[in-house]
């Protein structure tokens, strides 16, 4: 897979468990080259369809300027080739607010969707990475106010398009939460809750993944030492045989026997 033009410019500004993305830049045209205009009318003939630039010495194509079916003057989207293959790295979209569509320029497909604030061009709103094999969405990034710091990361099966993993931030950018879901019936499974490191673990609350019910929680203080538990009365019995199953494999780990 190419791995594209690249550049460290998107502001992202994670830490911990949070991964930085990377942004494919613009492709930089050189002033020396020479380009050729082709222009495009849709059907009636005067309302401008489209203008197709190329590299005029080898024919490759550097942009697609399309316009409003309206207003021959606004632009709705653009795309945009790598000069020395002629194959489309990104499309940029105006129609509505300001969004980025990256490809991969060996397969062409789709592999990364930037949304902008419909009131600041400049201001990442959310970010969407889609899987290679369906095309479908698998990891969704939601930005704060701010458009540089990561309040959300939804994770996606992209085959039942079920969240299983939900990832909060503070505004520092530690873990605040981590929620995990069943990829088959989008059921909650498990949510665990950080201290504000972002590390040590604070609570955890299990559930039944077939459908979602709560059954037990514990709480932990700063040094990983239970302070509090709680079992749903329905989950009981079915906790303390797992205590008893644990107790004897502990037991016989430790190779101890009774006079």
């Amino acid at each position: 897979m190419n791995a594209l033009v690249l550049a460290e410019n998107l502001p992202l500004k994670l830490k911990n468990k949070a991964e930085k993305s990377a942004y494919i830049a613009p492709v930089k045209v050189a002033k020396q080259q020479e380009i050729r205009k082709e222009t495009f009318y849709r059907r009636n003939k005067q309302s401008l369809d489209c203008v197709v630039e190329y590299d005029a010495k080898t024919g490759n194509k550097l942009r697609v300027i399309h316009y409003d079916y309206f207003n021959n003057e606004k632009i709705r989207a653009i795309d945009e080739f790598v000069p020395q293959t002629g194959k489309k790295y990104r499309t940029i979209n105006y129609i509505l607010y300001k969004s980025i569509d990256e490809f991969d320029t060996d397969t062409g497909k789709r592999i990364r969707t930037i949304n902008y604030d419909i009131r600041n061009e400049n201001r990442v709103t959310s970010i969407q990475d889609y899987d290679e094999k369906t095309g479908k969405i698998k990891k969704v990034t939601l930005y704060r106010r701010d458009g540089q710091t990561v309040s959300t990361i939804k994770e996606i099966n992209p085959e039942t398009e079920n969240v299983i993993r939900w990832t909060s931030f503070r505004e520092s950018q530690t873990v605040s939460s981590i929620s995990e879901y069943n990829s088959k019936n989008g059921k909650p499974s498990k949510t665990t809750y950080f201290y504000r490191d972002g590390q040590t673990v604070r609570e955890v609350h299990d559930y039944n993944p077939k459908n979602g019910e709560w059954k037990q929680f514990i709480r932990y203080d700063k040094h990983d030492r239970i302070i509090e538990s709680e079992v749903a009365p329905k989950y009981q019995s079915e906790q303390e045989k797992e205590n008893i199953a644990r107790l004897i494999d502990s037991l016989y780990n430790k190779n101890l026997s009774f006079e």
